[in-house]
């Protein structure tokens, strides 16, 4: 099966071609996750990332298939892993070809997690794809936040910025965990809903909902990293006059600090993708033959993967379709 980059990550037999992750609607397309970068319509998709497109997109259709569910499309056969990023993303299976997309061996409160699928082609994210991107054991950063929310809320609210879907959710559960009182931005509010739509027992308060009395309350919020600086908006303004305290959560924490150019009281280092060693022993795991990597940092991957597992691993972005149409 050929595999190349255009537009998207194709997969070639014959007169057959399947696109996974297109940068825009393509007939006969996959998409993994209901992250925006992933993210278009008329795709085969899980359940939940249809219902997620549908609010983020505010329109669009696709093709339901579940996690562990498997099917005929585009005249190969498809079946849905769990990918353990976020709430409903996929590692795709095509034929003997496996797609990770976005991934996480240790998964989360509100996803699964990712497990090794042995496979003939592998092609593997690489957005920690460098030595020395390494995130400390999650549970333990899991348990510092926590640790740290509860020693500031009896002196003051705290707010945590996130990406507005997957870790934020996934923020909330955490809290809700310790019985914090949590209150959501509606964007993260609006992706929530979907979650206990599908099972989830999340439980948060709105922002715009809260009384006036009720600010002055101390609580966690988990809203998009911008209302944490200079972009906050007016109806969260209240906030910076409670001199309340700040945290960045993302797995960057882990490789960059952000507390000075930000104005944070904290950052935490959770994050939903595999670091360096996940990526290396994953990719070992499923015994491929060969290895594409795709995004940040596929260059540095491949050569580590090559060098070190012994696997042929090279870049996908190095080949692109001929101007024949059809695939190098």
């Amino acid at each position: 099966m050929r595999v190349f980059f255009d537009g998207g990550i194709c997969l070639q037999e014959g007169i057959k071609e399947v696109v996974l992750d297109p940068h825009r609607t393509t007939p006969g397309s996959v998409v993994s996750h209901a992250h925006m970068d992933h993210l278009s319509r008329g795709a085969l998709m899980t359940p939940e990332t249809l219902a997620v497109m549908k609010v983020r997109l505010g329109s669009g259709g696709g093709k339901p298939l579940p996690i562990g569910g498997s099917t005929k499309y585009q005249g190969f056969d498809v079946k849905f892993h769990d990918a353990g990023h976020t709430f409903g993303s996929a590692m795709v299976q095509v034929n003997d070809v496996l797609y990770t997309g976005d991934f996480n061996p240790e998964g989360g409160m509100t996803c699964g997690e990712a497990k090794p699928v042995r496979c003939d082609t592998l092609i593997i994210e690489s957005t920690y794809g460098k030595r020395g991107f390494s995130f400390p054991p999650k549970r333990e950063v899991e348990r510092d936040l926590l640790s740290w929310t509860e020693s500031e809320i009896p002196k003051a609210s705290v707010a945590f910025g996130a990406i507005e879907f997957g870790k934020a959710q996934e923020l909330v559960a955490l809290l809700n965990s310790i019985n914090i009182d949590v209150a959501v931005a509606d964007s993260i509010a609006d992706i929530a809903d979907i979650y206990n739509a599908h099972g989830h027992h999340l439980r948060y308060r709105r922002v715009k909902g809260l009384l006036h009395e009720e600010r002055k309350e101390p609580r966690a919020y988990v809203v998009p990293r911008a209302w944490l600086g200079q972009d906050a908006p007016e109806s969260f303004a209240f906030f910076k006059e409670m001199n309340g305290s700040t945290a960045l959560v993302s797995g960057w924490c882990a490789v960059f600090n952000f507390s000075k150019g930000h104005d944070l009281t904290a950052q935490f280092p959770l994050s939903d993708h595999a670091d360096f060693d996940d990526l290396i022993g994953f990719a070992s795991a499923c015994q491929p033959g060969r290895v594409y990597t795709v995004g940040g940092s596929s260059r540095e991957l491949a050569e580590e993967i090559a060098h070190g597992v012994g696997i042929r691993a090279e870049p996908l972005h190095e080949h692109r379709r001929r101007k024949d149409g059809v695939g190098r």
